[in-house]
């Protein structure tokens, strides 16, 4: 049984820019090449310019946070949401030496005022504007008014599901990629090297998974979750959806084992006995490796129960932990590798599993879908 579920001054220069929302098809090289130009243009807050590398930057979901890591600014950070993604980001980059999430350190509460904005006096605020004026106390004049006075705005939260903008924003709202949105950001902080190089490593691991997938017809299928532990409520996202919240798994085609049912937001609720229904062949549960999620319980308790027990997905140990879908670049180069494995071990190798408190598995350069320690000298400046 299904149970229901869904501009600006402030810098050196800013220009507006229109069209209806779209996938954004601007190619990449229309950004500055020049390490310290620190300018770039994202719909809805148009062209914006800083005068220098910004060092002291807020921001709110964490895709942005791990993009400051990987182009080595995570220091630049002075405020985001925490929820759990610190742990995981840590629990994917472990492994490499000199690498440090360096605003793990730095959680704050959901949604933010005028005025701790101005008491943070941030280079720029890596937000949605578009979204800033949804939540409560805050109008298009408010929005303008932190632009003008403490610093610009720059984000693109509607692109992470496709989800539909707010009205006064929706002429001109242009829908983007996780790596088109990382592209720009590493414009505003001068970074085009780093950005580029990391690039090139993401386009080299989607060739490889693209290379190595099996016909569509030996996919399996794939409930992708969001669990408590005690199995009380169930929810499941979509497996293949646009944006860039379905970045690590929309690339791998597996099927849906929810793709017929209808969603009136980014997830459903479901209970246990519409998941036997449905009968994956795997099961992703996010949020897994924070700790968010007790995995060993959770896995335990669907071997338990007398419903989930008997899903395929169960019987035949394919039940994966995952990280979560607000990933920035480097955990997207991760969970995509993991997810891979997980999905497909014949052809990309064998996850080996996870217990509370591992860290990522140190795969051998045979192993890897990726060169994990050139990522790390990147981040490092070592390239």
């Amino acid at each position: 049984m299904i149970v229901g579920g869904g501009m600006l001054a402030g810098c050196t220069g800013v220009t507006d820019h229109g069209s209806t929302p779209s996938e954004s098809n601007t190619p990449t090289d229309s950004e500055p090449s020049a390490d310290d130009s620190y300018s770039a243009t994202l719909s809805p807050v148009g062209t914006v310019t800083l005068e220098s590398t910004p060092t002291n930057v807020f921001t709110h979901f964490p895709w942005f946070p791990d993009m400051t890591t990987a182009l080595g600014h995570g220091e630049s950070v002075n405020y985001l949401w925490w929820d759990g993604t610190a742990a995981a980001l840590e629990y994917f980059t472990a492994g490499m030496d000199g690498v440090e999430i360096a605003w793990a350190d730095e959680p704050g509460e959901y949604g933010f005022t005028k005025e701790q904005l101005y008491e943070l006096d941030s280079d720029l605020h890596l937000v949605d504007p578009a979204w800033v004026t949804t939540q409560d106390n805050w109008t298009r004049d408010d929005v303008d008014e932190i632009a003008t006075n403490v610093g610009p705005w720059f984000g693109n939260y509607y692109s992470s599901n496709h989800l539909t903008p707010p009205e006064e924003w929706a002429d001109g709202y242009e829908y983007n990629t996780l790596w088109e949105l990382f592209d720009r950001v590493a414009s505003l902080y001068g970074e085009r090297s780093r950005y580029e190089a990391l690039a090139s490593v993401h386009d080299g691991l989607l060739e490889t998974i693209e290379d190595g997938l099996p016909p569509a017809s030996e996919r399996p299928t794939v409930a992708y979750l969001s669990l408590e532990t005690d199995l009380s409520a169930i929810h499941v996202l979509r497996l293949n959806a646009d944006g860039y919240w379905n970045t690590h798994t929309r690339p791998l085609g597996a099927v849906d084992a929810f793709g017929d049912e209808e969603f009136d937001g980014p997830f459903i609720e479901v209970d246990s006995e519409a998941l036997l229904d449905a009968d994956p062949d795997v099961l992703l549960a996010l949020w897994t490796v924070t700790e968010t999620v007790d995995f060993e319980q959770l896995d335990q308790n669907l071997r338990d129960d007398p419903v989930t027990s008997e899903i395929t997905a169960v019987e035949h140990d394919r039940v994966y932990a995952q990280g979560t879908r607000w990933q920035g670049p480097l955990m997207n180069l991760f969970q995509l590798e993991m997810t891979a494995k997980q999905l497909y071990p014949e052809q990309f190798g064998e996850w080996p599993g996870y217990e509370d408190g591992d860290v990522y598995p140190a795969f051998g350069p045979d192993e890897q879908l990726f060169d994990h320690q050139r990522v790390g000298d990147i981040i490092n400046g070592e390239f």
